[in-house]
């Protein structure tokens, strides 16, 4: 029952209406098809036995009318018997048309409030996480849940619905003999499903560590496609990303064959009981047409209910199989919110005089200290620079600086007052234009790129302006379409040089009052980087720059500069 719960707090109340609509749309599909199992009654009653009417209340008074106009009512019974058919099938796929769009739809919409709760955590949730993991949450668990279990779930209730229906049928027809086969079966049922539980539970926990290996590989071959170029064991590359989709093929072969196994054994079952029935009427001597009209009953339940049986078998497998994926979306749904997402513009920080960190410890791991009480400013409309080596710690000290990540003790002051909720930490972050070595672009045009993260209204004077001080007109004017020109997939149809110009673009754009350059240029030749600072700098007016590099001359402009190594600040 708690996975149930756990699944129905997944959904939104958009969502749950949805759900609900879609159990009535079931309910008025049973309704058909219990009545095209209620229209074969009179029809082969017509057919061989008349006399046999005069069982049912509703149609003994009208025996003899039947026997007189057979003629006339058996083609136009047909007709009737058709059309309840037909528009049963026709409602059929309307109904499951429905559903597949509406689990689509619920994919998407947890998709994006699963990665908007992401965003919602601290910088280190990202580093202690990996993006395998976070990417298989995104894609295959929010596929699995919406297209397994949910539609699963759905068809689970329908199909029970559609039973119970055919029991009132049957109670109400008078044939409760025929629970006599049917307890049998429903016991053959529930044994399945016991021997098939611990095997499906199992196939569950390897699809999901099979789903995180396949996005790791899949995303880590098309960004590092120049690197397997020049590989000389391409391979064993290939031979593990055969390996892990032959895995995942034979996993699915398992659980597709094992969701054929029910629907045989049951037909089989139900097989031998008719058999065995017809054998046993015969045996104690009821009539021919008796028999039939008798035995057609029978198998007419037999038809809609046995193909119901096994497709609650189905999809309580499937249940079983993708159960895994409400517990994952739950986790992630759970998530404490750690920052703040989103402060409107015109409440960002006002930043006057300066940010003061007093006696600041940091450490990623507990017997690992990176910073151990130590004392630090960094002055409104300065510009700062952050020089050590490869490894040193000074994007760690940037990420504090900027709030991506918390102080394990300490105090932080802006404008002498004390900074310690994420509320004033968000608006901080306002402020600031952070440009890493790790340039992010959409795929999509150069135009919307630069302009990706500016709330302001376009200007057409101010795009070209932040593009020439990036250095970056030149190859823009050379491509065509120019600004409508496509960057492609992870931006691959420009060069790395070229994505930090159009970063740097975005930064002049968007022009807040904090820029910060982390390794920012470092892909860019050393006469355009020059110049780049220099403009820069002529650009600085009121604001406040931090520059981390491990290239001095990079820092030449900077008013003051601060050394990490082994954990320590220097001045």
């Amino acid at each position: 029952m708690n996975l149930y719960l756990s699944a129905w707090s997944i959904l939104n109340k958009k969502n749950k209406k949805i759900f609900f609509f879609t159990i009535f749309l079931f309910i008025f599909l049973s309704f058909l098809e219990i009545l095209g199992i209620a229209s074969v009654i009179p029809f082969v009653a017509i057919l061989f036995n008349p006399e046999s009417l005069s069982n049912f209340p509703i149609l003994n008074n009208y025996t003899s009318f039947i026997e007189e106009n057979k003629d006339i009512l058996l083609p136009l019974f047909c007709i009737f018997f058709f059309s309840i058919f037909l528009l049963k099938n026709l409602f059929s796929i309307f109904t499951y048309k429905f559903i597949y769009s509406f689990s689509s739809e619920i994919r998407a919409s947890i998709s994006t409030k699963i990665l908007k709760k992401f965003f919602h955590q601290n910088y280190l949730y990202f580093v202690n996480n990996s993006q395998g993991k976070l990417s298989a949450i995104l894609s295959s668990e929010t596929s699995m849940f919406s297209d397994e279990f949910l539609v699963a779930l759905m068809i689970f209730l329908s199909e029970c619905i559609l039973l119970i229906g055919i029991f009132i049928l049957i109670i109400f027809t008078g044939q409760s003999k025929i629970f006599i086969i049917i307890l049998p079966i429903l016991l053959f049922a529930v044994l399945i499903l016991k021997l098939l539980k611990k095997k499906i539970e199992f196939w569950s926990k390897l699809r999901i560590d099979l789903a995180e290996r396949m996005i790791i590989v899949n995303q880590r071959i098309f960004i590092g496609i120049r690197d397997i170029y020049f590989s000389r064991n391409v391979d064993k590359l290939l031979n593990y990303f055969y390996s892990l989709n032959k895995n995942q093929s034979l996993l699915d072969a398992k659980t597709q064959t094992i969701s054929i196994i029910p629907r045989i054994l049951l037909e089989l079952m139900g097989l031998i009981v008719l058999l065995i029935a017809l054998v046993y009427f015969n045996k104690i001597g009821i009539s021919n047409e008796k028999i039939i009209s008798t035995i057609t009953f029978y198998f007419v339940i037999a038809y809609r209910a046995l193909p119901s049986f096994s497709r609650i078998l189905v999809q309580k497998q499937r249940i079983k199989y993708s159960e895994n994926s409400v517990r994952i979306l739950k986790k992630a749904l759970s998530l404490k919110n750690e920052r703040i997402l989103h402060i409107p513009y015109e409440k960002n920080f006002q930043f006057k005089k300066e940010i003061k960190f007093k006696n600041i410890s940091f450490s990623y791991l507990k017997n690992k200290e990176f910073l151990k009480n130590e004392n630090f400013d960094v002055k409104s409309g300065k510009i700062l620079g952050i020089y050590g080596q490869s490894g040193s710690g000074k994007s760690t000290l940037l990420n504090l600086i900027t709030f991506l990540i918390n102080t394990d003790s300490g105090k932080i002051y802006i404008d002498d007052i004390e900074v310690s909720s994420d509320y004033e930490k968000r608006k901080f972050q306002n402020i600031i234009t952070f440009i890493s070595q790790d340039t992010f672009l959409i795929e999509d045009t150069l135009k919307n790129n630069i302009t990706f993260s500016s709330e302001i209204e376009f200007d057409n004077d101010k795009l070209n302006t932040a593009i020439k001080l990036a250095k970056a007109d030149k190859f823009i004017n050379d491509l065509p379409g120019q600004l409508d020109y496509m960057v492609g997939s992870h931006g691959r149809r420009i060069s790395s040089g070229q994505k930090q110009r159009i970063v740097i673009a975005r930064a002049f754009y968007d022009s807040r009052q904090i820029l910060v350059l982390d390794e920012a240029t470092n892909a860019i030749d050393e006469e355009t980087e020059r110049q780049i600072y220099q403009n820069i700098v002529n650009e600085k007016k009121d604001k406040t720059i931090i520059i981390v590099s491990h290239n001095k001359t990079n820092l030449l402009a900077c008013d003051e500069i601060y050394t990490v190594k082994e954990g320590k600040i220097f001045k």
